[in-house]
């Protein structure tokens, strides 16, 4: 019990909307970014609805006190499963409220069976809302398509390895092979986006990323798990010049998150 307690501590921004705000405005003074994260809600209708006015609030909280950075949203806490249309009509009024205050929607992606839809829902939202942004994973064998389906809609895109095996079992979950992909779909980033983050903390990759973006400049940042290697994130962002954002998940119950990503008994090894 303890050893979670501390898990929490470390990887979680609060418990409530207050203190994420807190912890979000204390890294804004460092010059590092934010992207808050509501952790999961239960799937039902008043949930849903919740949720809503919950990411409204923050938006408009955000907006106030000035907090430099984004939201970061799962499209099932909007009961994208349950009944697709009013989960994106709900996923609107969101990002309505968030433009009010020049703050950015991102799209998190969630488990394969879905990536089809999410990333529909998202070419077709980026028409009226520019500013929207969409996780894809490297460990997917359909990710350099998805990719510059993006990027020929010039969508901003968050890159990630992902948490998710291939249902295809075209890819393996071999660290080395998925750290392959990866750095095979950053090269298509450098080479043909515009905008994007490049979200790890694999010593690699962001090697290598700093390397292209000092030979070949684009509208990139990089974005890392808080509580994870803050010592590199200070050096990329002070040494490096390089943009810096840090996921910020918040709520009573971080055990969900913790074991999904991989951080509790991890220690950050992502």
């Amino acid at each position: 019990m303890g050893e979670h307690a501390e898990d929490a501590k470390r990887y979680i921004a609060g418990t409530t909307m207050t203190e994420a705000l807190e912890k979000a405005r204390l890294l804004n003074k460092e010059g590092i970014g934010t992207l808050l994260v509501p952790l999961e809600c239960e799937r039902e209708e008043a949930a849903f609805e919740k949720r809503v006015e919950e990411l409204k609030e923050l938006s408009r909280q955000m907006g106030m006190k000035m907090i430099r950075g984004g939201i970061s949203v799962r499209l099932s806490d909007f009961g994208f499963r349950e009944q697709k249309d009013r989960a994106v009509e709900r996923l609107v009024r969101v990002i309505r409220a968030a433009e009010e205050y020049a703050l950015a929607i991102w799209i998190d992606m969630e488990e394969p069976e879905v990536v089809e839809d999410t990333l529909e829902t998202y070419l077709d939202l980026r028409k009226k809302f520019p500013h929207l942004s969409i996780t894809l994973q490297s460990r997917l064998d359909r990710t350099s398509q998805d990719l510059r389906r993006v990027i020929g809609a010039r969508g901003r895109i968050r890159l990630v390895k992902g948490e998710f095996s291939d249902p295809s079992g075209k890819s393996s979950d071999d660290p080395e092979g998925i750290r392959r992909r990866y750095l095979g779909d950053m090269e298509l980033l450098f080479s043909e986006g515009a905008m994007f983050a490049i979200a790890t903390h694999d010593e690699q990759i962001l090697e290598g990323a700093s390397k292209l973006q000092k030979s070949h400049p684009r509208m990139m940042e990089f974005q890392m798990y808080l509580g994870v290697r803050e010592d590199r994130i200070r050096t990329l962002l002070f040494e490096g010049g390089f943009p810096v954002t840090l996921y910020l998940p918040f709520g009573p119950s971080p055990g969900g998150y913790l074991h999904r990503t991989g951080l509790q008994g991890e220690k950050g090894k992502k």
